[in-house]
């Protein structure tokens, strides 16, 4: 299944409902699976409904996505138990539709009008987990923004249970857990250009409130609203993550926590396991971590870059095999490419066919956008790993 090409919701369904729906989580234990996939904290590493193996083949923004909708589905199952998947669906794009069409044009785009139950879903849903940024300013966009998304989860469950004042709901909810994520920055004892980044990327993210209109008091936040344990669970480990981005803990950090905890009305051993269960991810798949790149931006850029492209090559691996062994030149030329430097003339004919194969291969289409050749040194570095062990030997011998 491979969440970024059409059809994919219909190909998950019956994962979804084996592993989701079937198990009856209770919402605690549901919360407690969520927050140990990373989607809570802003980075999914794995997802709930797939496997180690079908997971290390996904992207971050795919493993966001399932997760999405994993988590959307297991609230609305949770509600209507004996519902169909085409409910689920519908039900979705009307929530959707509800808190999104004064801010977004999901639904005045043609092709989205015209498109079937299903693919109104993928778009929707592909719309919601990225920002409309460009290449470089998006691989800067997954903190907040993947952060977020358990937003839409707590406002589709307000939905599912009132069927009103949801618009209302998601804006304040949005504004106290920006609030919070503001604050937590405040107690840092070290500032750095990082806040800086963080502030761009909540400002690019906020879809219904202004930062200027956010003020960093929690004593003028009213908490009162907060009375769902998902949302304070949410909010706990939203400020967990944001203090912890420094992968320190000083006393004014966590009176910071426990100050938040009192507001939420939360014992202190829930803040203690809260920040265990934060350091405990963290320390597990800290390489994995979006959010501990940003202290180096072209490196994240690369990384996840080399990321992506490695996953479009392995997808496409057998038909990338065929069209370069069918280039016999081309064949000879990425085979010098490993034992000295091509003249420019070679590497522009290396370049100029890589293209042309991309070309035959829709999912490959990223290398021929505009922009899209810098990627191919990096095509071109995975390359010799797609074909035989004896593509050296061979090459060598004629």
């Amino acid at each position: 299944m491979n969440p970024s090409a059409t059809g994919w919701i219909k190909k998950h369904f019956p994962t979804f409902k084996e592993t989701i729906v079937n198990p009856n989580y209770s919402e605690n234990n549901f919360y407690i699976k969520l927050q140990q996939t990373g989607f809570t904290y802003a980075n999914s590493v794995t997802t709930l409904s797939q496997n180690n193996q079908d997971t290390l083949k996904l992207t971050l923004e795919e493993k966001t996505k399932v997760n999405l909708f994993d988590t959307l589905g297991y609230l609305f199952f949770l509600k209507n138990p004996n519902a169909t998947q085409e409910d689920y669906l519908q039900e979705l794009l009307f929530f959707y539709e509800e808190v999104e069409i004064k801010n977004t044009s999901f639904f005045k785009f043609p092709s989205i009008l015209k498109a079937n139950l299903y693919d109104k879903a993928e778009k929707v849903l592909q719309q919601r987990i990225q920002l409309n940024e460009n290449i470089f300013q998006r691989n800067f966009s997954n903190l907040i923004t993947n952060a977020l998304l358990f937003l839409d989860a707590l406002a589709f469950l307000h939905y599912l249970t009132y069927k009103t004042g949801t618009p209302a709901y998601i804006k304040n909810l949005e504004a106290v857990i920006c609030r919070v994520i503001l604050t937590a920055f405040q107690q840092k004892t070290e500032k750095s250009h990082y806040e800086e980044l963080i502030l761009k990327l909540i400002q690019s993210s906020l879809r219904y409130n202004k930062l200027a209109d956010i003020n960093y008091d929690l004593s003028k936040t009213c908490f009162k609203s907060i009375t769902h344990s998902l949302e304070k669970n949410y909010l706990l480990d939203i400020a967990c993550i944001a203090i912890y981005s420094d992968e320190r803990l000083a006393n004014k950090e966590l009176e910071f926590l426990a100050q938040l905890g009192t507001y939420l009305n939360l014992p202190e051993r829930r803040i203690q396991t809260a920040v265990t269960q934060m350091q405990l991810f963290v320390a597990q798949h800290k390489p994995e971590i979006v959010y501990f790149d940003y202290s180096n931006a072209l490196q994240h850029f690369y990384k996840n870059t080399n990321r992506m492209v490695r996953v479009l090559i392995i997808r496409n691996k057998r038909r990338l095999i065929k069209e370069i062994s069918d280039s016999r030149e081309l064949m000879l030329l990425l085979h010098k490419s490993t034992q000295q430097e091509l003249s420019i003339t070679e590497k522009e004919k290396v370049k100029t066919q890589l293209l042309d194969i991309c070309k035959t291969v829709p999912s490959l289409a990223i290398f021929i956008l505009p922009g899209g050749s810098i990627l191919l040194p990096l095509l071109i570095k995975f390359i010799p790993q797609l074909l035989p062990t004896a593509f050296n030997e061979n090459l060598q011998d004629n």
